[in-house]
């Protein structure tokens, strides 16, 4: 399953009022005889039992970590133009944040020391530390972040996160008009920073404080000139734990410690961002080719994991979810009726029992029961076949008896089905929903290419129907993805869907600041969508990453990716 993911961007995320996460231990493997709770962010770290395994090879790389990527980077490893979590990854590497995330989820300062906010909610004032520097040794200061916010303001700006700026007061005056600045972005001095918004935004501190902070030395532009910036993205430069020394196109990313580092040189001099696939990642981490890998949580998997002797699990719920996304420009699916038939008509339960074999179960909505919006009140579209049929006959399509297929004005359902390569994922969820549309008179023509070439046509629209999933930021807020606002070039509401009512939830959504208020407009929201369809919703997942015994102090939770304070980690 590939990942994008909603840009925070920090892995707040991207996956606020939190929920929490723990770390413990269990010398026993994680094989279900039933189906998981999902509903626990916990993390349950599974001990190797033999770490005097490590292979050879493994060992003799003394000084470099090898993380397994399930996708190579695209190459955008800027936070204001990725698109992808294996970008993310290696953005992480690269940049510092004014704020990050403790393992509850809570925000800890990073590069700002402390900040304030304004009673009212609309002014942040960030102060940073003195002693940060980008790792070309030029100091990091509230230039450089006042040049970030505006980057995201610029009239061509064309990534994914606008929607963590245009609450800055004079955004429009800037992005639409001939304003030389942006009024609310104010740099009171050297390493003070203070944020006016238009109007008070329930996610802020995390949009603005989860920015990683770019150079204006070094990608500085003038304003319309975006693409000068977009032009550096396979050369980043930030102040973080690690510099990029070589990008391979499809095959790996190699980093190197920054000697700068504010916080001190890493532990682990070179890391190396490998892409491994299903074929692969298995052998590469049982053999020691990779120390850390995503690996399916599969019993099999587990048990050849377990069969290596050396390495740890960690097992938690994933902050995000699995979808089909409907082209909403296709005349076939502006019909909701005939989105919510291809849900009951698609066996999702079987899918997740087949492939997951326990560690997964249905979604049926846009968030993951690790955040406090979820809700427990959605229509949960159990595969009823006989009931889909019923509603495409409602919407016009009638069944051929001479085919078994259906029909309208002479024309054959047929969906043509954008997915990917490389993934047995794929395969299990191919099948699945091939055999289970046929059975309700529709024909699937699955459409396989390379993860980014996927992407590339999603964000076009130039798709019927496509796949993928998101990771999640702490913060419910869902407007990147849904909001009509977002629907232009770049942005994450490729499915084109504008919806009034949906628009207007999520503007109250982050107006209000009271927890229990917002959950209500959250999930009042969430019935909505699930309604709607935009997505066909399919999974939410335990997660499995295998870790290698040599590899110590790396923490992988709902909230927290490998690249959390990895300078602290170390190889034994």
């Amino acid at each position: 399953m590939k990942k994008k993911k909603i840009f925070a961007s920090i892995c707040l995320l991207v996956t606020l009022s939190f929920a929490a996460t723990a770390c413990g231990s269990n010398n026993t493997a994680a094989t279900p005889t039933k189906k998981q709770d999902l509903k626990n962010s916990a993390t349950e770290i599974v001990k190797a039992k033999d770490p005097s395994k490590v292979p050879q090879n493994a060992k003799n790389r003394k000084d470099t970590l090898i993380v397994g990527s399930n996708d190579a980077p695209k190459g955008n490893m800027n936070a204001l133009t990725a698109q992808s979590l294996y970008d993310q990854y290696a953005y992480e590497l690269v940049f510092d944040t004014l704020i990050s995330n403790d393992e509850q989820g809570n925000p800890v300062p990073t590069v700002a020391e402390k900040w304030e906010i304004s009673s009212d909610g609309t002014k942040y004032t960030f102060h940073l530390k003195k002693d940060v520097k980008f790792s070309d040794g030029t100091p990091l200061t509230a230039e450089d972040v006042a040049f970030t916010y505006t980057a995201l303001c610029d009239p061509n700006y064309d990534g994914q996160i606008s929607n963590q700026a245009n609450h800055i007061k004079g955004y429009k005056e800037y992005n639409k008009g001939d304003a030389k600045t942006v009024e609310g972005i104010k740099v009171v001095d050297p390493y003070t920073i203070e944020i006016t918004l238009s109007s008070p935004k329930a996610s802020a501190l995390w949009d603005l404080g989860g920015i990683t902070i770019l150079s204006k030395k070094y990608y500085g532009f003038e304003k319309g000139n975006f693409q000068r910036l977009k032009s550096l993205d396979q050369k980043p430069m930030g102040s973080g734990p690690y510099i990029m020394k070589k990008f391979k196109p499809g095959q790996e990313v190699d980093f190197e410690s920054n000697p700068s580092y504010w916080r001190g040189p890493a532990k682990i001099k070179n890391i190396i961002m490998k892409k491994t696939d299903a074929s692969t990642m298995i052998q590469e981490i049982t053999t020691g080719g990779v120390d850390v890998n995503l690996i399916p949580a599969k019993p099999e998997n587990i048990s050849m994991l377990d069969g290596a002797g050396f390495i740890n699990k960690q097992f938690y719920t994933d902050n995000g979810y699995g979808y089909m996304a409907f082209n909403l420009k296709d005349p076939r699916f502006q019909d909701k009726k005939v989105r919510q038939a291809l849900t009951y008509g698609l066996n999702r339960q079987g899918f997740v029992d087949s492939y997951y074999k326990g560690y997964a179960s249905v979604c049926n909505q846009p968030f993951s029961p690790n955040q406090w919006a979820y809700s427990e009140d959605v229509n949960q579209y159990k595969y009823d076949p006989d009931k889909a049929g019923k509603m495409l006959d409602e919407a016009g399509w009638k069944l051929n008896s001479s085919d078994g297929y259906r029909y309208k004005d002479g024309k054959k359902f047929t969906i043509n089905w954008l997915t990917y390569t490389g993934s047995k994922y794929e395969d299990s969820l191919i099948s699945i929903a091939k055999d289970s549309w046929k059975k309700i008179g529709v024909e699937l023509i699955p459409q396989s290419m390379d993860f980014n070439s996927v992407l590339d046509k999603a964000d076009k629209r130039q798709y019927e129907i496509y796949n993928m999933s998101w990771s999640l930021v702490i913060d419910p807020d869902s407007t990147q993805i849904f909001h009509s606002s977002q629907d232009v070039p770049g942005g994450s509401n490729n499915m084109s869907f504008r919806n009034a009512d949906s628009d207007k939830l999520l503007e109250e959504g982050l107006k209000v600041t009271d927890k229990a208020k917002r959950k209500e407009i959250y999930n009042k929201w969430a019935k909505l969508i699930n309604e709607e369809l935009p997505y066909i919703f399919l999974d939410q997942t335990k997660y499995l990453w295998g870790v290698s015994s040599r590899v110590e102090g790396m923490k992988i939770s709902p909230f927290r990716d490998w690249t959390y304070d990895i300078y602290k980690v170390e190889l034994k």
